[in-house]
């Protein structure tokens, strides 16, 4: 049985070629977007809430201490009831008179910039400032 000669369609090739043509496109919208990027990025958003808790909780310890951040440590907020949970890849570091301390986690994206120095990327929240902000290579003493 022969079809008729105006049957509307496509033809095999045509559809293969608009695949094609969009498989390409997918591939270009894909390289621009980096999804790698875009994860560190949300993770980098997570380190810093978590500095931010951290912090929150270090201060209400301060205060309840007699102005004192001795002896801080993760699982110390933890079981005096300040955090619910301890955060992982935190490090609170405080200085030899218990008077001030900073605390920081590495970030991963390429989007976070140094002004000053070059090296591993951490969120630091300083306790003698009061704030966060991004600092690289080796972390000075608080």
């Amino acid at each position: 049985m022969r079809l008729p000669k105006n049957t509307k369609g496509f033809t095999l090739i045509e559809l293969l070629v608009v695949i094609a043509v969009l498989g390409i496109l997918a591939a270009v919208v894909l390289v621009a977007i980096d999804p790698r990027e875009r994860i560190n990025e949300a993770n980098d958003a997570g380190a810093k809430n978590d500095v931010s808790q951290v912090a929150t909780a270090l201060e209400s310890l301060y205060t309840n201490s007699n102005g004192s951040y001795t002896g801080a440590t993760l699982a110390g907020l933890v079981s005096s009831g300040y955090l619910k949970r301890a955060p992982s890849g935190i490090t609170i570091t405080v200085n030899a008179g218990g008077t001030q301390a900073h605390i920081s986690k590495q970030l991963n994206a390429a989007s976070a910039t140094c002004s000053v120095g070059t090296g591993t990327k951490y969120w630091v929240y300083r306790t003698a400032t009061g704030l966060s902000a991004v600092e690289c290579g080796t972390l000075s003493a608080p």
